[in-house]
């Protein structure tokens, strides 16, 4: 097949077709529920792309699993795409190709006191025309903001932005969202206008800067996970300086169809680890194995230990499913590729949670080594009833604290901290005795 070389990233192919060499096109399929990950300090840096730049950008940033090695070269239908904005499809397809013109000049630039660094968007955008589709792949140079994210990271469902009639509420949502955890944001009214890249000669007035923010915190209201408040933080002279953002919950937007994609890995995770199977071990049946598969032989092995004569139920379980006691049919793998990119955001806060945990028990023999010693110095500890008795106490508290945690998790419908979670060794006998005790797991 002979083709005709159009520049150095794609060819035209003899039947019409544009493909890049060397570097195959994934076709994508982009769900509202999706996944957007990103880094603080591209949430920090300006921005200048416009609504529809943005929902281009950001649905192609969706699709990246953290462990590619590369961005992928995507073909995006426009149609599919329509229908998930709901917009008209023949209006949708002028607008995309003009979109595709425009990205080809944006750049995002990323600032601090020693660098100015600005980074173009895409590597190669191609608006085929008469198919209807769109062949894009982002900037390598982008990759330490979307890919591969260890910390300092903020993520939201595509769904909280991708219907956004404005750009300013987006960017908005964005720099609230980074301090969610914070509950509360400051930020300066130059901060602001260069985060939302507002024009210089837009919004001047003090009055039409609210307007703006007032009309994003309806939009974000309306179609979020968050909600927020503000107010005037701080005045220089009579001049506004600054606004506190105070940040919640949107609990009238959270449950909603968005998290049905994390809910069946979140729910095969807690079904194996309510029977005392490992989370870790449970995410390896679930990557090796079906959902379907696993469920059927979890309930065959139940039905089996139906008059509980099997005292390691867990150790049951895994053997069933890894023998396929139920005689399943779905016997294959899973290869969906957004259900293991969502088993591996689960998996991920899972373990952030589990960090968290270990070291707010770490926290407790801390604070306990601290008291121990103080009271030594003071001699206040005269003998070794005494240290018996900072020892017991210790030992109660840890234990309580291990409650705390394991209601904690069982109300989150999260696996509960186990022993093999912990490396220090007090904490491992701390565990052994409040296994003995408990009664929630």
């Amino acid at each position: 097949m002979s083709e005709t070389i159009l520049d150095d990233t794609y060819v035209l192919e003899e039947n019409g077709q544009i493909a890049f060499p060397d570097e195959p096109e994934h076709s994508a399929t982009i769900k509202d529920y999706y996944w957007i990950n990103q880094s603080r300090e591209i949430i920090n840096s300006q921005q200048d792309l416009t609504l529809m730049e943005r929902r281009l950008i950001f649905s192609l940033v969706s699709l990246i699993q953290p462990d590619d090695d590369e961005f992928k070269t995507y073909t995006i239908q426009i149609k599919d795409l329509a229908n998930l904005l709901g917009v008209a499809e023949k209006s949708f397809y002028e607008r995309v190709e003009k979109t595709v013109d425009q990205l080809q000049s944006k750049q995002l630039i990323v600032e601090n006191e020693k660098v100015l660094k600005k980074i173009t968007w895409v590597q190669s955008a191609t608006y085929v025309k008469g198919e209807g589709r769109v062949i894009i792949k982002l900037s390598e140079d982008l990759a330490p903001f979307f890919r591969n994210l260890k910390r300092a990271y903020t993520k939201y469902r595509l769904k909280n932005v991708l219907m956004m009639k404005s750009e300013y509420s987006w960017r908005l949502y964005e720099i609230l969202k980074e301090r969610e955890f914070r509950k509360e944001r400051i930020l300066r009214i130059a901060d602001i206008r260069y985060l939302m890249n507002i024009p210089e000669d837009k919004y001047k007035m003090l009055k039409h800067l609210r307007e703006l923010l007032d009309a994003a915190q309806k939009e974000i209201d309306e179609k979020t996970d968050i909600t927020f408040t503000y107010d005037v933080h701080k005045k220089i002279g009579r001049s506004v300086d600054s606004f506190i953002f105070k940040i919640s919950n949107n609990t009238k937007n959270n449950q909603t169809e968005a998290d049905s994609a994390s809910y069946d890995a979140e729910r095969l995770l807690h079904l194996l680890a309510e029977h005392g199977v490992h989370r870790k071990k449970a995410s390896q049946l679930i990557k090796k194995f079906h959902p379907f598969y696993i469920e059927e032989n979890v309930r065959q092995a139940l039905s089996i230990n139906g008059n509980d004569s099997i005292r390691n139920v867990a150790g049951f379980i895994v053997k069933a499913i890894e023998d396929n006691y139920a005689n399943s049919n779905w016997d294959t793998p899973n290869d969906d590729a957004l259900f293991n990119m969502e088993l591996r955001n689960v998996e991920q806060r899972l373990e952030d949670a589990t960090a968290a945990d270990i070291e707010s028990l770490k926290n407790v023999l801390r604070t306990y080594h601290d008291l121990i010693n103080r009271e030594a110095a003071n001699a206040n500890i005269k003998d070794v009833d005494d240290l018996n008795r900072l020892g017991k106490e210790r030992d109660e508290m840890i234990l309580k604290h291990f409650d705390t945690i394991q209601r904690k998790r069982k109300m989150s419908h999260m696996p509960p901290l186990h022993y093999d979670d912990l490396q220090d060794s007090l904490l491992k006998r701390a565990y052994e005795s409040w296994e003995v005790a408990q009664t929630y797991y």
